[in-house]
């Protein structure tokens, strides 16, 4: 009778767990608009791996494979059959590109002696110049009647030439967060909290879930680590720290127009076969490429 007892606690245990908790297995459909183009796209979760996808065919599209574990991701790309294998961001970023000198974070300069001057200075182990005597007029560098004296020139660094410039910082990006506006709602059967992203004068609204996965932004070439990133660039990096996944997102000007958006159109979870295991891995006819050095 106990064993039966403890038998049905852990089933309703299990059944009051929040679905987070499970790894969501399964396909989702979903439509990206900017301006007027319409793309599809497909995300097939397994319980290790995701894949992303567009599903139109009539151009080689390349495809996203995400290692859930470890954050790996892999491109692959059918109009060549190669792909490539890139790390997680955190281990592929850096702060400025190769070459330039890292601002923020550097250590300390050590003390370094003081500044000599350069003037008429004794050398070591030279003797003092005696004094030149008074010139006869007419002999030796004369001064002009009446001509001002010459002003003492004033202290130089050492080693002569100009002051060094100081250094030009590049100009610091806006930082975007993340905010939650406190509503909720109902989408698709997952309940949803209401986000907000605003930059420059643009709103983006973002209805996502903690129910589903960590969110992972459809890319078709390798990311670029430097230079300005526009809004709908960030937004899926920011819910992916997050573990979310977006239902819903929107992106305006303040005047109300819209330019982009996502929307998921079906969430189908499934126990997936061993046939679709050969998803999540390269073909085999395919070579694998290198990285982009940055």
């Amino acid at each position: 009778m106990k064993d039966i007892i403890l038998i049905a606690t852990a089933a309703v245990s299990a059944f009051c767990l929040p679905s987070s908790t499970f790894a969501f297995e399964g396909r989702i459909n979903a439509m990206m608009t900017r301006g007027s183009q319409t793309e599809s796209l497909l995300y097939t979760a397994g319980t290790d791996f995701l894949r992303v996808e567009m599903t139109a065919t009539n151009r080689p599209n390349p495809v996203d494979i995400i290692d859930r574990n470890s954050g790996e991701l892999t491109l692959l790309f059918p109009n060549n059959r190669s792909f490539v294998r890139l790390k997680p961001t955190e281990e592929n970023s850096s702060t400025m590109p190769p070459g330039f000198p890292q601002m923020p974070n550097t250590p300390a300069i050590p003390n370094m002696p003081a500044r000599q001057t350069v003037g008429p200075t004794n050398l070591p182990g030279m003797p003092a110049m005696p004094a030149m005597p008074n010139m006869p007029p007419g002999v030796g560098p004369q001064s002009a009647p009446g001509a001002p004296a010459m002003p003492a020139m004033p202290n130089m660094p050492a080693g002569g030439g100009m002051p060094a410039m100081p250094m030009m910082r590049p100009p610091m990006m806006e930082q975007m967060e993340l905010k939650a506006t406190g509503e909720k709602t109902n989408l698709l059967g997952y309940a949803c909290e209401q986000y907000e992203i605003k930059q420059r004068g643009e709103v983006m609204e973002i209805w996502a879930t903690d129910q589903l996965f960590p969110f992972q932004p459809y890319l078709q070439n390798q990311p670029h680590r430097f230079g300005p990133r526009m809004i709908e660039q960030q937004w899926g990096d920011l819910l992916k720290t997050k573990k979310l996944f977006p239902l819903l997102a929107t992106l305006k000007f303040d005047n109300g127009a819209e330019r982009f958006r996502f929307e998921v159109t079906s969430v189908t979870p499934q126990k997936l076969t061993d046939e679709d295991a050969k998803l999540f891995q390269p073909p085999t006819n395919y070579f694998e490429i290198q990285p982009l050095p940055f």
